[in-house]
Parts: structure tokens; sequence; C-alpha cells
């Protein structure tokens, strides 16, 4: 608690300063740091734009639409108190990104910026708490390979949750688009068929071209992911590695040779890894968040009731 409060301190003192200078009005003070009226502006003419976005009804009470602005001014401060408190710091590399995704952002919007009153200086504060927040989750569940344990989690949830393996896909219609009969269906199904005793990737493409159909390239599916027919995950994690299956739909049917997502190297599993961590903590890392504004008081301005009523 006391690191909290010593954190919130040099970042309402730090923050405070930044308002004093450019000499913009305060809308909510928050445990001791003033939020100017452009950060509340930017958070809540975002969520109003987008209100599904923030799991807001559109036709929500004008009290949703500030208390969940108020709410993302709070996680603002948490970013810059907790990155402050675990000593962290930005590289140069990732203050670079962060000035080019601004620049690029000022270059296509800044006539509708300018026009609810955001300035190019907001929005970089804004992009920069969001990679303290990026770094902060980094910095608390990235343990490193090194940390079998940790390590250990994250592999199993990448074997479990991702399959790779390479289809045949084919509908059940005809080159002029009418419908198979039975018969055509059937002679389809039983060639298909024909492919379950293949154990051999490359026999597998072979066998698809010589019957005139092509296999996708290898294809690494996660879990709950889109783009596939429903159970289709389900029935490729079932498979057993270097088998194919036929899995048939309504409208179409697939030979699948699933391949071993091991035998891709680690460096597979490596672009992924970063995407397992984020899946495994980010609900816990959500409630950290929660928590940790919970603890702070605010203190609005009657600037805010003006930028409400503009926008609603």
């Amino acid at each position: 608690m006391k690191k909290f409060f010593s954190a919130l301190l040099a970042v309402a003192i730090m923050l405070s300063f930044c308002a004093c200078t450019a000499k913009k009005e305060t809308a909510l003070v928050i445990s001791g740091a003033e939020i100017d009226t452009e950060i509340f502006t930017y958070f809540f003419h975002r969520i109003v734009e987008r209100p599904s976005d923030y799991g807001i009804d559109a036709e929500a009470k004008d009290k949703v639409f500030k208390e969940t602005a108020i709410q993302e001014c709070k996680e603002y401060l948490a970013a810059n108190t907790r990155f402050a408190a675990e000593g962290l710091k930005l590289t140069s590399a990732e203050k670079v990104q962060i000035s080019e995704a601004v620049n690029d952002l000022w270059l296509r919007f800044e006539n509708h910026y300018k026009a609810i009153g955001v300035s190019k200086q907001t929005l970089t504060k804004i992009r920069t708490a969001e990679a303290y927040e990026d770094r902060l989750f980094t910095a608390i569940y990235d343990l490193g390979v090194e940390n079998l344990g940790a390590e250990a989690i994250i592999q199993n949830y990448f074997y479990s949750n991702y399959v790779s393996f390479r289809n045949v896909c084919v509908y059940f219609t005809k080159a002029d688009g009418s419908v198979m009969s039975q018969l055509e269906k059937n002679q389809l199904l039983e060639a298909m068929n024909s492919m379950r005793e293949i154990s051999d990737v490359q026999k597998f493409i072979d066998t698809a071209s010589a019957a005139g159909y092509s296999s996708s390239d290898s294809v690494i599916l996660k879990k709950d992911s889109g783009g596939y027919p429903d159970g289709f995950f389900d029935r490729v994690a079932a498979q057993s590695d270097n088998t194919v299956d036929i899995i048939e739909y309504e409208d179409c049917v697939f030979a699948v040779f699933k391949e071993n997502l091991k035998d891709k190297g680690e460096g597979v599993y490596a672009n992924y890894r970063s995407a397992c961590i984020s899946d495994i903590y980010s609900a816990e890392y959500q409630q950290s968040i929660a928590d940790y504004t919970a603890q702070m008081g605010v203190d609005e301005k009657g600037s805010i009731n003006k930028i409400v009523n503009k926008y609603l």
C-alpha cells in the first residue's frame, strides 16, 4: 500500500506539473493527481463513438458513459503509477513506436482530434500509457524461458489450444453451381475416405492433386477462432498426428491431414508465446487493475458535465 501511494504521489506531481505548464483545465482529481479535460474528452468521446467496445448499450443513460470514462481515466493513471512503482523504463525503440503511431494518427485524423479538443501531446500521453500497460503485463507474467515452471504452463496451453494441419475442402456443388446428386456426393465421399490410410504429408498433397484438388498450406488454428465450421477444431485436435480424418458438413467435406505441431520447431511456439501469455493471464491482470483503481478517490470538476452535455 505504501508503494502504491508513493508512486501515486510522484505521478500526481508530474501530471499536475504538466497540466500547469500546458494551462489545461482540470476535469478530475484522482487521488491527488489532476486529469485534464483533454484526457477525459479523449476517453469520453471514444466511448460515445463505440459504446459496444465497452459493453455499453447505445441507449444507456449519460451517467453510464461518464462513469466509464472516469474509469478509463483511473486506468490511465494506474498505468502511470504502476509503471513508476515498478521502476520500469521504455526502450528507445518503444518510444519511437509511440511517436510513429501518434504521427500516423495525427496525419490521418488531425481535424477530428482538433474538433473535439484533443492535442497531439495528449495522444502521445495516451499511447505512452498503453505502452506502460503492455510493459507492465510483460514484466509481471513473462518470466522468461529460463523459468521452467512458468514456461511449462505456457507450452501446455499452446499445445492444448492450437493445432496444425493441411486440408482439402470440397463443396457439394458442381462447376455450374448446381447441387451434387446423392450418387455424386457418395462418390466424392468414397474418394475422400480412401485418403484415411495416408500417413505422409507429401502423399496427402500428391493424392489430392491427382484427384483434381489442391491442398491448403500448413494451417495453425487456435481453439474457438473463426474461419472453420463448428466443431472443426475439436475433430482435428482429437486426431492422432500424421493421420487423415474426413469431416463432413451439410454443404462440404474436409479431408484433414493433422501435422505434429512440435515437429515444426521452437520457432513456431516462439511466434505464439506472447499471445498464449495474454490468453492465460489477461483476466488476472485486468482484475489487478480493477483492485488497484478501486483504491482511488475521485473528485469531479464542473468541466466534466460540459463535456458530457456537448457529446450526448
